[in-house]
Parts: C-alpha cells; sequence; structure tokens
C-alpha cells in the first residue's frame, strides 16, 4: 500500500490552505477570458468548412441509393421513380464473367425446389430495360431474343446470390463495391446491433459505478474479474466465428453443386471482410485475459491499493456519508457527476449519430457511371473523398472535445468539493457561492475549448509515438543502466493526460506544465513507489465493459447473420469494441482521473523522512489516511488526537 496512505501523521489540511484556496480563485478569475483565441479561431473555422460541407452534401446528396444496385440503364433498384417494389439485382446470365453487366430489377428472387433450365414458363416479376425485354426463362444464352436464365437463389442485402456453385463463383466478381459505402450500409442495417450494444454498455457502466459507490474496495475485485471473464468469453466466441467463418474459404466444387443459404452468405462476408483480424484479436484478446488473471494474482496488494483509493473517492465526493456536509440533507456529489457522465455519453452518442446521417448523405453524393457492375455502378469523385476525410476529422476532433470538456468539468466539481471541504474544516468564514455546473463550464471548458480540443488531439496523436519511444527507453535501459533520455524524447514522453490537465489547458504553460509533472512522476516513483492506479483501474474496467459488449455483438452477428445483412463484420466488430471502450472510459474517469490526476492538481505526497515531493503541484493537500475512511467523522478523530497527545 502506498506510503501516504500508511503514515502515522495527521493529513488534514494544514494552515497553508487560505492561501491554496485564494492562488486558485485569483487563477481562475484571471483566467475567465479565454485565452486560447488562436486555437479558438482554428476551431471555429474548421467547424465553418464542416458546416459548409453538411449544407453541400444535404443538398446534393441521396442516401436512398447508398449502397443500392444499379441495372444496365442506370436505374436504382428500390429508389428510382416506379422501382419501389423493385428492390433485388438479378444477374441475368451467371453462365460466365463477360455478361456480369446484364442485370434487372426484381421483387422477388426465384426459389426453386428443382431446378429446370428447359422450363420457359417459368417468368420473374422484373422491371425490364433496354437489354432486357422480359423475364422469361430462356433455355440458351446464344438467342438473338435472349433475355434471361431462371435459378434458384438466396436473397441477401437486394442480392439474388444464386445457390448454384459455378453460377455462384462467376458473380462474386460483380458484387464489389467501395468499402466506404458498403460499411455505411452495413450501419444502416445492423441498427438493432448497434442499438442492443449501446444499450448493454450503458447498463454495464451504470451498473460499475453504483458498484463502486456501494461496495467500494470490494469493487476492483469485482471489475477485474469481469474483466477477466469478458476478456475470455470475446476471445473464445471470436475464435469460434473465424473458424466457422474460415470454413467459406474452401473452394467448392463446380457443376451443379448446390450452396446452402448459410454457405452464401459467408462466402459473400468472407470475401468482403479480412477474416484474419478476427484471429489475430481473439488471440490477443485471450492472451490479455492470460495477463490479466497473473497480474491481478501477482499484484494482489496493488488491488487492495486500488480498492482503498477508490474508497477514499467515494469519501471525498459523498458529503453524505462522511460527516462533512455544508448543511442538513446536502445530496452527495455523485448524483451532479452521474449527470455530467450521462450528459456527455449522450452528447457522443447523438453526435455520432449525426456524424452517420451527415456521412450518409456526403458520400451519397456521385453519379452513375455506365460499363461497371451492378455495385460499382456509382461512383465517388475525388471531390467527395477530400470531404470526407474532413467529415472524419470532424468526428475525432469533437469526440476528444467532448471527452476533454467532461474532464475539465470533473476538476471543476473537485475544485469546488475541495474548496468547502477546506472551508468547513479550518473554519474559514467565506460567503462565496458554489459555483454551477454551467458556471464550472464556463471557467474550465468553454473558455479554454481551443485548448481542449488541443491538447486532447495532441495527446492522442502522440499515443502510438509515446509507446514506441518507451519500448526504445526500455530496451536501451536494460543494455546500458547509465543510458540518458535526450531531451527531444523527453518532452515528447512529457505531453500526457496528467500533465495536460495539471496545466489548466493554457497553451503558454502546456510543455512547461507537462515537464514539470514528468519530473514530479519519476521522484515520485523513485521515492514512495506510487503507481498510476487511476490509470490501471479505468483500464480495467474499459476492458471488462467493451469485451463483454463486444461478445453480444459477436452472438448477435453469428444469430443474425441470415436475416441482417451486413457485409463486414470485421469493422461492426470494431466499432462495437471502441464505441463501448471510449463510452466506458467517460464513466471510469471518475475514479481514475480522481485517484491519479486529483492527487497532481490537489495533494501532497511526502516520503517516509516527512520531505515533500512535487512543491510545482498547485492547490497541495496531502493524501487521506486510511484511517480516515471509518465510521468516525474528521472532527472526532482530530478531537481523539488531541486527548491521546494530552495524555
Amino acid at each position: 500500500m502506498d506510503q501516504t496512505i500508511l503514515q502515522k501523521v495527521n493529513n488534514y489540511p494544514g494552515s497553508y490552505i487560505k492561501q491554496d484556496l485564494k492562488e486558485a480563485e485569483e487563477e481562475h478569475k484571471a483566467h475567465k477570458e479565454l485565452q486560447d483565441k488562436k486555437y479558438g479561431l482554428y476551431f471555429l473555422l474548421f467547424q465553418g468548412l464542416v458546416y459548409l460541407i453538411a449544407i453541400i452534401c444535404f443538398g446534393f446528396g441521396n442516401p436512398d441509393q447508398l449502397g443500392k444496385p444499379y441495372d444496365i440503364d442506370l436505374n436504382v433498384c428500390g429508389v428510382d421513380v416506379g422501382l419501389e417494389q423493385y428492390k433485388f439485382i438479378y444477374f441475368t446470365n451467371p453462365t460466365d464473367q463477360k455478361h456480369l453487366v446484364r442485370t434487372v430489377c426484381v421483387k422477388e428472387c426465384p426459389v426453386l425446389a428443382v431446378e429446370n433450365d428447359d422450363d420457359e414458363s417459368l417468368e420473374l416479376e422484373c422491371y425490364p430495360n433496354k437489354m432486357i425485354n422480359s423475364c422469361r426463362n430462356r433455355a440458351s444464352i446464344d438467342y438473338p431474343t435472349f433475355t434471361m436464365l431462371y435459378y434458384d437463389s438466396v436473397p441477401f442485402i437486394d442480392i439474388c446470390l444464386p445457390k448454384r456453385a459455378s453460377y455462384f463463383n462467376n458473380i462474386q466478381e460483380g458484387l464489389q463495391q467501395s468499402g466506404i459505402i458498403s460499411f455505411l450500409s452495413d450501419i444502416s442495417n445492423g441498427k438493432i446491433i448497434i442499438f442492443a450494444t449501446l444499450a448493454l454498455c450503458l447498463l454495464l457502466n451504470q451498473l460499475f459505478y453504483f458498484l463502486m459507490i456501494k461496495l467500494q474496495q470490494s469493487a476492483i475485485w469485482v471489475i477485474s474479474i469481469t474483466s477477466i471473464f469478458g476478456l475470455f468469453l470475446s476471445g473464445t466466441l471470436g475464435l469460434f466465428y473465424y473458424m466457422k467463418q474460415s470454413g467459406y474459404t474452401q473452394p467448392v466444387g463446380m457443376g451443379a453443386v448446390m450452396l446452402t443459404r448459410e454457405q452464401a452468405i459467408g462466402r459473400i462476408q468472407v470475401a468482403e471482410s479480412n477474416i484474419i483480424i478476427i484471429l489475430i484479436s481473439s488471440v490477443l484478446f485471450l492472451l490479455f485475459g492470460v495477463y490479466f488473471l497473473i497480474d491481478l494474482i501477482l499484484n494482489r496488494k496493488t488491488y487492495k491499493t486500488m480498492g482503498v483509493k477508490i474508497q477514499i473517492v467515494n469519501y471525498f465526493f459523498d458529503f453524505s456519508s462522511s460527516g462533512i456536509q455544508q448543511q442538513e440533507g446536502q445530496p452527495s456529489r455523485f448524483r451532479e457527476i452521474l449527470i455530467l457522465l450521462m450528459g456527455s455519453a449522450g452528447c457522443l452518442l447523438i453526435f455520432c449519430a449525426l456524424w452517420v446521417w451527415m456521412a450518409t448523405n456526403l458520400f451519397s453524393i456521385g453519379k452513375a457511371v455506365e460499363g461497371y457492375y451492378a455495385f460499382n455502378t456509382f461512383q465517388l469523385s475525388w471531390t467527395t473523398f477530400i470531404m470526407g476525410f474532413i467529415h472524419i476529422f470532424e468526428l475525432i476532433v469533437v469526440t476528444l472535445a467532448i471527452l476533454g470538456s467532461e474532464q475539465m468539468l470533473l476538476i471543476g466539481k473537485v475544485v469546488e468539493v475541495y474548496k468547502h471541504m477546506g472551508i468547513h474544516r479550518q473554519k474559514i468564514n467565506s460567503q462565496d457561492p458554489e459555483l454551477s455546473l454551467m458556471n464550472i463550464l464556463e471557467i474550465f471548458a468553454f473558455n479554454n475549448f481551443g485548448s481542449v480540443v488541443f491538447g486532447e488531439f495532441l495527446i492522442f496523436l502522440l499515443m502510438i509515438p509515446r509507446l514506441l519511444i518507451r519500448i526504445y527507453v526500455w530496451i536501451r535501459q536494460k543494455k546500458n543502466p547509465q543510458f540518458e533520455i535526450s531531451g527531444r524524447l523527453q518532452k515528447i514522453l512529457c505531453i500526457n493526460e496528467r500533465a495536460y490537465l495539471l496545466a489548466y489547458l493554457r497553451n503558454d504553460e502546456f510543455l512547461m506544465s507537462a515537464k514539470s509533472q514528468y519530473v514530479f512522476d519519476k521522484k515520485l516513483k523513485e521515492t514512495t513507489q506510487v503507481q498510476y492506479h487511476g490509470e490501471q483501474l479505468s483500464v480495467t474496467y474499459c476492458f471488462a465493459v467493451a469485451n463483454l459488449c463486444v461478445s453480444l455483438t459477436y452472438i448477435l452477428i453469428i444469430a443474425t447473420s441470415a436475416n441482417i445483412g451486413i457485409h463486414q463484420p470485421v469493422y461492426f466488430l470494431i466499432v462495437s469494441f471502441i464505441f463501448s471502450y471510449f463510452i466506458s472510459a467517460m464513466f471510469s474517469i471518475v475514479y481514475g482521473a480522481t485517484i491519479d490526476n486529483l492527487t497532481i492538481l490537489l495533494y501532497r505526497d511526502t516520503t517516509d523522512d516527512g520531505k515533500i515531493v512535487g512543491s510545482c503541484v498547485r492547490n497541495v493537500v496531502r493524501l487521506m489516511q486510511e484511517s480516515d475512511l471509518s465510521e468516525q467523522n474528521p472532527q472526532q478523530q482530530q478531537q481523539n488526537n488531541n486527548n491521546n497527545g494530552q495524555e
């Protein structure tokens, strides 16, 4: 357990708290105005460009045609006037690949118990075009009046897939289309899977959030075991799905060999997706599960310390149980934080829904071109691709802005709680009203919005380089313990979430504060062996939720593959993991950021000989003792300490 928790000294705020609060208030007032006009201006200009693109895409886009097939006359099946009932594309001559452009829109896909190529009485309900003037079966393709062949088929995503293996192999080239279009089409077709996964994600986050409030120290064990179970479950389901899909990669015999519905659909999905990604991710999940299990067994004390720190967070925020409420009936701060978290998650989900809506309009701007296959007829221009990249960049920027603003709001609530705790304990007379969430939003987020986006984007951009640099430094230090990190590499390592929050989002002091934070972290670890328990808690928490959500996605994709048309299940699974992880990060930030970043912002750590570590830290106040978490309130403990001293 951390030395700061075990020290046998009174760790309540000392006489310096007045000065701390005064400096904090002065700093907040001094920086109320927008300090980052440059980055704020860049953000506004970029948003203006995005809105201009949105107007263009809504004006010229037609999302109804997205991912839909075209017949040889460039009619959109199921979309164009008169073709609303003719939504399936039918390859009239699948005997070879040179006739794949001969397509027609039909109402229903033919299902035959026994195929009869000579029966010319068979006829489909179709929409005739310049090449296909009749939908009656013709036995010979050499007739000048040839129209179409009538064959047994399977309906799948507006396609009539032939069951005959030779026919199926021939038409596969005609099913190719843009990966972007098929991805957006998958999102539209798989709405029920997305909603089910999001519902499970929000439910699990609510459950874990309340477990950490109610179970406190024991919650970390529940979350850790759930994370291990989720990793093994998603890994096992992934291997099962990979084995199932890999069976569709085997070649089938030609001639009259017939495919089942499941085989035909499976072969299309395998052709569209790289299932090796599923194999690699499944193996990684299983290895992570083994790692977390071994770590849980070997580092039980670390997890116990995390449990204690969760209880400290509860003590810090939950006035109703800590005996430090300002007035009768004051509610727990967790209610306000829960509103903050739900609001942030709701904003992210609403924005992503709007983003998908805008993307479907944007990527439906194009034109039909003759000479292409049914799903390649619709062509995207370079202008659309450029606007698409800007649109994807918008998704990243606004997502990071929401995450950064949420963290700033959390810091604001922490400062308010700290201020009132200090006023109550030291009996400081103050008439300052408690700030509302809107006041805190203005001080910590709105007035620094450009920096919120810039800082979060910088951290996001440097995640992989920082990881590679850490691996490089670790290898060099193993070979040479005297190895010194260069100044350039040290600056990159300095830029992290903890340092960013310490900088209070001020651009002019960002790198300087980051460097101070990096030095402080190194010194702190050398003297007290403090680990970043909040970061470890957040990773464990996010893996627990994200992998259970991915497991549900696996189950739904496997169970509904024949009913819900999804071209690329691999990308669906990746999106499920990323969104579940991001939303879980929002909820875990309450404990993760408070355990780690609050320690940097508001706590002072001391060594065994009483020296203060990290004097650069603002608003210093030392960590509470474990004994402070008992049912006895702080005033009673202070009185007992005084009595013991007199004795």
